[in-house]
């Protein structure tokens, strides 16, 4: 039977500690994961050959999601699809890493993020203070004013004016949460320690 070059997508969320895994260690994990459940991944050619792995958007180190993204470009013939690979791919991780679908495409894909949702929980419901200030926030946002924040330039060792407006799409808050929506685009995004 013929094989042919499909794209395997893995939707999963992750929780508790395994939220502190960087983003080279859950790629491992999804790595590792794959190979033990029997994918057959696609691997680049060269003296060090690694398989075609990618997770779209980064998470932020000590940030839990409920839908992140994993692919990978495998190479099989139909009888692969019939299989259940979310059990078989589930087996092989932790249990704070949930497989919420999987899917195949047929060829080679990529996928680039066009947004974020965070959700901070706080400890304890707002105050009058905080709320103040959030409505504030909001009317900022609804406004198109710049939001400007000191960011870290890794590369040049220095902070730089940094506006977050362009990326910022929504705020709400009720409660004990604070819900904010951020674009994602080739120029960049909010990261999650500058909300």
């Amino acid at each position: 039977m013929q094989k042919q070059i499909y794209t395997l997508v893995v939707d999963f969320s992750i929780r508790r500690d395994l939220a502190y895994l960087s983003h080279q260690e859950t790629l491992k994990m999804f790595q590792r994961a794959l190979i033990r459940a029997s994918a057959p991944l696609v691997f680049s050619m060269g003296f060090n050959p690694h398989p075609h792995l990618s997770i779209p958007f980064p998470r932020s180190v000590g940030t839990q999601s409920l839908g992140d993204r994993v692919y990978a470009t495998v190479e099989f013939s139909e009888d692969f699809l019939a299989q259940d690979w979310r059990v078989r791919i589930q087996q092989q991780l932790p249990a704070e890493c949930s497989v919420l679908e999987v899917e195949s495409i047929p060829g080679k894909c990529m996928f680039y993020p066009q947004g974020v949702r965070y959700v901070f929980r706080l400890r304890s419901p707002f105050d009058e203070e905080l709320q103040g200030h959030l409505k504030g926030c909001r009317k900022q946002l609804d406004e198109k004013s710049p939001v400007e924040i000191q960011r870290y330039w890794a590369k040049k060792r220095r902070y730089k004016q940094f506006d977050l407006s362009p990326y910022l799409e929504a705020l709400d808050f009720s409660n004990d949460q604070i819900e904010v929506v951020c674009g994602v685009s080739q120029s960049g995004t909010v990261r999650v320690d500058e909300l």
